[in-house]
């Protein structure tokens, strides 16, 4: 759990992690040089299950989310945000999917908190899930961030999260792993609440700034798979819409 400077949902967060119905749990949170550390917005927190590692200057998610993944001692891993929360039986409802040995993700549907048209599921059709496949996965990312949970080898063999994006992280993690052969997996249940961006809280709020990092995310992905279909494509359309200034189809995908 990335965390820099959220105090105002972080807590929240926190419990819903330890209020699992599975107990075999650790959670890192991984203070990204917030203002007001996390150790103390986390005082009160005597759950032996909390880890809590820090870098005195902010990296940016990316780097706060690698943090926690080199401390992680469990064949699974989740990412959840620090103003997200999950279900309490969300664990429990994902981890079966990795009895199958090919699926290196799984995901599910969610609740989304704030929209602003009042809209809730995040994914509406579950047809097309779980969509792991190019090009569909260059197109959109089909993934709620809150309800992404990943086998740990997979995810270290693809090296990680790129540190040096600032955004759209999780996607090109994604595509990463779809490159390296990885299956995903779908559950049709809201099983995480994800908070719609807005200002001063939520990385996608900016639109503009955001479409520049997916748009680098693919560039990374056509020059590191240069064979992936319709990854080019999907570089170039997102090149074309930095430079009109045109929000296009950033993750998270709006609902209709």
């Amino acid at each position: 759990m990335p965390a820099r400077d959220a105090e105002a949902t972080l807590r929240d967060a926190v419990d819903s992690v330890l209020a699992q119905t599975r107990e075999d749990l650790e959670l890192i949170v991984a203070d990204d040089g917030s203002r007001t550390p996390v150790r103390e917005v986390l005082a009160d927190v005597s759950d032996r299950r909390v880890r809590i590692v820090t870098r005195s200057r902010g990296g940016g998610v990316s780097a706060a989310r690698n943090d926690a993944l080199r401390h992680a001692r469990s064949a699974l891993i989740s990412q959840l945000d620090a103003d997200d929360l999950w279900e309490p039986d969300y664990l429990e409802a994902i981890a079966p999917a990795f009895d199958d040995p090919a699926v290196g993700l799984a995901y599910s549907n969610a609740t989304i908190l704030g929209y602003p048209t009042g809209h809730e599921d995040y994914i509406r059709d579950p047809c097309v899930h779980p969509l792991d496949r190019f090009p569909e996965l260059a197109r959109v990312n089909p993934v709620p961030c809150p309800t992404a949970t990943f086998r740990t080898r997979a995810v270290r063999a693809v090296g990680g999260y790129a540190g040096w994006l600032r955004s759209a992280e999780d996607w090109h993690l994604y595509m990463k792993l779809a490159a390296a052969g990885w299956r995903f997996a779908y559950v049709h249940r809201r099983l995480a609440r994800y908070r719609w961006p807005e200002p001063g809280r939520g990385l996608s709020y900016d639109t503009r700034r955001l479409e520049r990092w997916v748009a680098a995310a693919h560039l990374a992905i056509v020059l590191a798979h240069p064979g992936v279909p319709g990854t080019r494509r999907a570089a170039a359309e997102r090149l074309r819409a930095v430079v009109r200034g045109v929000f296009t189809a950033a993750p998270p995908a709006a609902p209709e």
